[in-house]
């Protein structure tokens, strides 16, 4: 055979990198390196450590299941000890592999395989501004996700509209604040996401594969594999269970008649995938939840912020109980309607997704797909009601789908308008793109994110950690820092002093307390002076009571925080 002449090898070469298969390739790592560029600056400009409590909880609990092959806690509340007793008087107090009843299982053991395989260490002789297993293992777990969610995502907006929709969707979604910000949060958002996207997909393609009456096992498949990423998502946050309503009702519609026995099927099948779960809280607590239902009456007229979690015989009567909740919700909704919901999202992508919820799509599976998101939107917004701003942020679940919508009203729009000059399309799409784009811009420019302190600051945390053996106890107002960061058994700052004493005293001795600006810079008059922690006031002060076993200590960060002791521990007080 004889050989192809040279200057021919050279035109078919310059020919795929002009329009062949060498410029989709080109496109493609063009498109990869600037993802990797924003990636990498925002993470650079704005990840100072994790600074949510609850992220500090998640991490320590992965330490936890890695280190001892169980989801115990040593972020330890006095309300979840009071559970236990109850429940199994004759273990008592449980301070030693305290079970966690608060939190849902995945993501602490996402986190556990991550820190097993990254070999991480945790007993670092000096922590700088950031903690290593955050940034080498908490923080590119998350950021993984967030990656791998946008391929859910074009698929889904591929199949249900165009390439140029799809191709800008998953560009915003990339430049968008929100789906960065939660992913270094480390609050396992971006995990919520990922499962979420997922069961979406893979509901939308097994009832395409329905309707093309392609063989069983082409559709069934994806609809068992929508469940179990349904049961995923509920198993990473509890909160994600809102979404199920949604997909239940994508899957009645989808599925034609007698459409409503495959939504209960696959109702079934999500929970025959949370019922290992309960049956452990079940098993340990008697309730499937555990304590994760009594956040509900954080911030409620009978437990003011998170009084609850701190008190060791918390008396909620059942009718009080009801009465605050109904308030909670009712103040909680009107809030997140008025003040929460219509700053959602990030340029005007969000107000043309309302608007394309009045436009009557022509494909059914987009209509259906749509009000299947809906649902999924105000199911969380019911929830949320009564769980805060922590649920809440799931919405940004629903975000890329959101941009999807907008994108798709917006070429309607821009069809109708028939601008005879294309570079008006052109303008106009990137007028939308940079408005959606401009708070990531603006976050990533000076001034930079510092460290989150107060309150937490890891030397800090660590110097008073070290100062107690790991068989002792301490108290304090921030117990999931000094568990994650200190990998100390932390008991959770009682309410009064005696409750303290009781605590001290019957149930567990305490080796030191740490007061941090949690407690030190709440208001003076209101709160410190003559309420809820008017008790503890003298002791901040200075003025120890006679009875008070802890007179030896040192303040940090110029009086900022306090720490107390039972004997002098230390040969240099400063840390």
């Amino acid at each position: 055979m004889a050989k192809r002449p040279i200057e021919s090898t050279v035109q078919d070469f310059v020919y795929n990198i002009d329009v062949g298969f060498g410029l989709r390739v080109v496109q493609i790592g063009l498109s990869l390196l600037f993802l990797l560029t924003v990636l990498l600056i925002f993470t650079a400009t704005q990840f100072r450590g994790l600074k949510d409590a609850e992220a500090m909880d998640y991490a320590q609990l992965g330490r936890n299941l890695m280190t001892h092959k169980a989801f115990i806690t040593q972020n330890i509340r006095p309300a979840s000890m009071a559970r236990l007793r109850a429940f199994r008087p004759a273990l008592g107090d449980q301070i030693d592999r305290h079970p966690d009843l608060y939190n849902a299982p995945l993501y602490p053991l996402v986190l556990a395989a991550g820190f097993r395989l990254g070999r991480t260490a945790f007993a670092v002789e000096k922590i700088g501004d950031i903690y290593p297993p955050e940034r080498w293992i908490v923080l590119p777990i998350n950021l993984l996700f967030t990656l791998l969610t946008g391929i859910f995502v074009y698929r889904i907006a591929r199949r249900l509209f165009s390439f140029r929709i799809a191709a800008l969707t998953l560009a915003t979604y990339f430049l968008s604040y929100t789906i960065w910000y939660d992913g270094i949060s480390g609050l396992g958002l971006s995990m919520v996401s990922f499962f979420t996207s997922g069961a979406f997909y893979f509901a939308l393609r097994s009832s395409d594969a329905r309707e093309e009456r392609a063989s069983v096992a082409r559709w069934l498949v994806p609809f068992a594999i929508s469940a179990l990423f349904a049961g995923a998502a509920a198993l990473t946050r509890y909160a994600a269970m809102a979404f199920v309503p949604g997909l239940l009702l994508y899957v009645w519609l989808s599925f034609g008649r007698g459409g409503w026995r495959w939504a209960a099927l696959y109702g079934v099948l999500v929970l025959i995938c949370l019922t290992p779960w309960f049956a452990r809280n079940t098993l340990v607590s008697g309730n499937p939840f555990g304590m994760a239902l009594h956040t509900a009456l954080h911030d409620s007229s009978i437990s003011p912020e998170d009084l609850i979690e701190r008190q060791l015989k918390p008396n909620l009567p059942f009718a009080a109980v009801v009465r605050a909740l109904q308030l909670k919700w009712v103040s909680g909704v009107n809030r997140l309607f008025s003040e929460r919901l219509f700053s959602y999202g990030e340029g005007i992508l969000f107000p043309l997704f309302i608007a394309a919820l009045f436009f009557r799509f022509i494909r059914r599976d987009v209509q259906r797909f749509r009000w299947s998101l809906v649902v999924s939107m105000l199911s969380l917004l019911v929830v949320a009601g009564f769980f805060g701003d922590g649920t809440f942020r799931l919405l940004c679940v629903c975000w890329p789908f959101v941009i999807l919508y907008g994108f798709a009203f917006f070429f309607l729009l821009l069809d109708r308008l028939q601008f005879r000059v294309p570079l008006f399309n052109i303008a106009l799409i990137a007028l939308i793109v940079l408005l959606s784009a401009a708070p990531l811009v603006v976050a990533i420019l000076p001034p930079r994110v510092g460290i989150p302190y107060p309150p937490y600051f890891p030397p800090f945390i660590l110097h008073v950690s070290r100062l107690l053996r790991p068989e002792e106890v301490l108290c304090t107002d921030m117990p999931w820092a000094t568990a994650w960061y200190g990998a100390r058994k932390s008991v959770y700052l009682p309410p009064t002093l005696d409750e303290f004493y009781e605590f001290h005293d019957y149930r567990r001795r305490i080796s030191g307390i740490y007061f941090t600006t949690l407690t030190r810079d709440r208001p003076y008059i209101r709160t410190l002076k003559t309420g809820s922690y008017k008790s503890w006031f003298p002791i901040l002060e200075g003025r120890m009571p006679n009875d008070f076993p802890f007179k030896d200590g040192f303040p940090l960060n110029n009086l900022d925080q306090l720490f107390l002791t039972d004997r002098p521990r230390w040969a240099d007080r400063q840390p």
